[in-house]
């Protein structure tokens, strides 16, 4: 086993059960904080990839302002969720005109600001509103579990049994051996925790949740790889030993949490 492998080994065994413990016993309010500090460590790396050489009062304001719209999504509610978007936009704007050196970079800066405070800061307060629904606490467990286990098993399945490549022209190491096994694992995850500790749902609703867990969890990870290729680095950074940056943990909740969301939603109107 390689240096790399038992590092990433004893990271996960230091991190994780501290991580569950506080989802599962904690108060609301600490998973309201984790989810902040994700999110601002996730932002930050993403404009150091993606605005490598702007100022650094441009990447703070994209920061504070993803910051700002979690919050709001999280707690707020459309009436003052649908004002904010428009004022972001708008300040984005402002912001440029009045820093940019280059005027024939300020649309793409404006363009990639705008995507930070979405892809990060909107997609990552999902696992927030989730922790509000009934059972919240069992959902977002339900969440980390069935990504976990998904990125675990598509690992292993793609070192052990992976020759098709899936998509090398983002991921090289990416297969369809290991997108299987994400879907499998997930779906396997679901199953169980749903049996044990959420017993009303029913075994076809967990299954078609954990495969479709598996599958974005895989897409998230795709996406992010691809800011990884534009930038031209490994790792989105060195925050989490053995395992690069917050980004590269956050990867495959950012599609899974929205979608987890939604569907709760639905499974709730639909039953009453």
């Amino acid at each position: 086993m390689g240096g790399l492998a038992k590092k990433k080994i004893w990271t996960g065994i230091l991190v994780v059960p501290p991580v569950i413990a506080l989802i599962a016993l904690g108060h609301p309010f600490i998973l309201s904080l984790m989810v902040l500090l994700a999110t601002f460590l996730g932002l930050r790396e993403f404009y150091f990839l993606t605005l490598p050489q702007s100022k650094g009062v441009v990447r703070m304001t994209g920061i504070g302002l993803g910051l700002l719209l979690s919050v709001a999504i999280s707690y707020g509610s459309a009436q003052i969720g649908y004002p904010l978007f428009a004022l972001l936009l708008l300040f984005l704007f402002v912001l440029f005109m009045g820093t940019s050196e280059n005027l024939l970079l300020s649309t793409s800066g404006v363009g990639i600001m705008f995507l930070g405070t979405f892809y990060i800061g909107f997609l990552l307060s999902h696992v927030s509103l989730i922790r509000q629904l009934t059972n919240g606490t069992l959902w977002v467990l339900f969440l980390v579990a069935t990504v976990w286990v998904g990125d675990i098993s598509a690992f292993l399945c793609g070192s052990l049994f992976g020759k098709h490549k899936l998509y090398p022209k983002i991921s090289p190491k990416k297969t369809y051996e290991g997108l299987a096994g994400a879907i499998l694992g997930s779906s396997l995850v679901a199953l169980v925790f749903a049996s044990l500790f959420l017993p009303r749902l029913g075994k076809g609703f967990s299954i078609l949740l954990g495969v479709s867990m598996g599958i974005l969890g895989q897409f998230g990870d795709f996406t992010e790889s691809m800011l990884k290729r534009s930038a031209q680095v490994k790792d989105s950074g060195s925050f989490i030993p053995g395992h690069g940056g917050m980004l590269d943990r956050l990867d495959s909740f950012l599609f899974s949490a929205p979608f987890l969301y939604y569907s709760l939603l639905y499974m709730l109107k639909e039953g009453g």
